[in-house]
């Protein structure tokens, strides 16, 4: 799988960049493809229409809301802890704070063609979700932020047995893949 680096940097995310109140974050959320991941979000936004998105590891809110980036989309955001970094939500978010693993969720996961995931990265939950996806035959294509980052994510990322790319040219520094359920 192949993304093109130069036009996903011409992704312009200063509009929605203005809504992260933390100014060290806003400049990783305006950072080009290869450094940080959310020029690529935005850019994978594009290529869904009507769809369902989903977040899961909501954290500061820069993930959903460079996935909000193609309004016509939805971004339904999972997190255990409420978001506190944004100062506007897009009216094409949801945020939702309870475990995405409760069980009242398969639906909305079965609805969507994406999910990023980017929370602990301890290995742990990354492999009890990905898990969860092949038990309930999910099909789409999963994001994995910091694949790179530390020996447990190295070791999950090379785990995976479904195809799999290594875009973390175009993702964030501390390693993007992606999986194809």
């Amino acid at each position: 799988m192949e993304f093109n680096k130069e036009l996903i940097n011409k992704i312009d995310l200063t509009e929605l960049g203005a809504y992260v109140n933390n100014v060290e974050h806003r400049g990783y959320f305006l950072d080009h493809a290869g450094r940080e991941h959310y020029k690529l979000l935005a850019y994978i936004s594009t290529t869904y229409n009507g769809k369902k998105l989903i977040d899961i590891g909501t954290n500061r809110g820069c993930s959903s809301l460079a996935l909000s980036y193609n309004t016509k989309n939805t971004v339904e955001s999972f997190d255990l802890y409420e978001l506190k970094e944004l100062s506007y939500l897009p009216g094409n978010i949801n945020y939702t704070i309870d475990n995405i693993l409760s069980g009242k969720y398969e639906n909305i996961i079965n609805e969507s063609p994406f999910i990023m995931l980017d929370t602990y990265h301890d290995g742990i939950f990354e492999r009890e979700f990905y898990s969860y996806l092949q038990l309930i035959n999910w099909k789409g294509m999963l994001l994995l932020d910091d694949i790179l980052l530390n020996d447990p994510m190295k070791e999950f990322w090379n785990d995976i047995t479904e195809e799999k790319y290594d875009i973390t040219n175009v993702g964030h520094a501390t390693g993007t893949g992606i999986v194809l359920f």
